[in-house]
């Protein structure tokens, strides 16, 4: 069995397991439905849209993110949360970002917004959702995608950690991580990956005619359920089938300002490819609206 170190530096991935305290979890899931009625009222009429469509800067941000309202010491102080970032960020790790995500079931979206981003790519639903609410992000499946994605210019120093607060059977839109797809560094999105649902695998190449077969890994799991992988690592979701949303806390998490050789430095080492990009991504249109069609990851 490998152990934290090589699952990292092999994988770019790791299931830390049920490691968060379950009833805190549900209480802090509980607590979030009570900030609104979850359903058609979050959303836009369609004459608001077209007369105003906002393609940008309707995710959470400083002022306007829900987290900021919660004490999630319970998450961070958690010693399995701590020792992980540590040993691959350094001792003085720094959370970038932490955001609540909603997996949205389709009987929450009107009919418009279902017809026009029912096979996009990347199916945030953010430019339909009333300013109000745009303190948490809500998509409809979203492809094989890095994480470097939204930095452009910027090293791969960095990581995406996501908390199941609820239990996710399949349905509820569960993370897709495809392990060991990092090796090949930063590529530009849409990805060329070519999933074999039959079998569980998945050929994944670049631009520079390097290809492999790697395995594919649906992330169901339980409440209180950590996982994290590096920016490089390819991963997405299907939409939405089951009536339950999915709403789980993701955080981005930067390696520390310290001298040392970190984890995420050896693994940037590893990489065969660049670790940064200037141009991360071949999908938006100069307004910043997603014209890629075509899902690879269809529920």
């Amino acid at each position: 069995m490998k152990n934290f170190e090589e699952t990292f530096l092999n994988d770019g991935f790791v299931d830390l397991g049920s490691v968060l305290d379950k009833e805190r979890c549900q209480a802090l899931l509980k607590d979030v439905y009570k900030t609104r009625n979850f359903g058609h009222d979050l959303f836009i009429t369609e004459d608001e849209h077209r007369k105003n469509p906002r393609w940008s800067k309707t995710n959470p941000g400083p002022g306007i993110n829900l987290t900021e309202k919660f004490d999630l010491d319970f998450i961070e102080k958690n010693n399995s949360f701590q020792d992980s970032m540590e040993k691959v960020l350094g001792p003085d790790y720094n959370i970038m970002l932490k955001k609540f995500v909603v997996g949205v079931p389709t009987n929450w979206v009107p009919k418009w917004i279902y017809e026009e981003t029912k096979d996009q790519m990347t199916s945030n639903l953010g430019p339909y959702i009333k300013p109000i609410y745009h303190d948490m992000t809500y998509f409809r499946g979203i492809d094989f995608h890095q994480d470097i994605i939204d930095h452009k210019s910027r090293i791969s120093d960095f990581i995406t950690l996501y908390i199941y607060l609820d239990d996710v059977q399949m349905g509820m839109s569960p993370l897709v991580v495809i392990p060991g797809s990092h090796q090949f560094g930063a590529t530009t999105f849409p990805h060329n990956v070519n999933v074999n649902w039959k079998n569980g695998t998945c050929v994944y190449s670049d631009t520079n005619e390097n290809s492999t077969e790697l395995n594919y890994k649906f992330l169901t799991g339980n409440s209180g359920q950590i996982y994290f992988w590096s920016a490089l690592t390819l991963h997405g979701t299907q939409s939405q089938t089951s009536e339950k949303p999915r709403i789980s806390l993701r955080y981005l998490i930067e390696r520390s300002k310290s001298n040392g050789n970190f984890l995420i430095d050896k693994l940037n080492d590893s990489i065969k490819g660049n670790i940064s990009l200037e141009i991360t991504r071949h999908d938006l249109n100069e307004d910043g609206k997603s014209e890629k069609y075509g899902k690879i990851l269809k529920s």
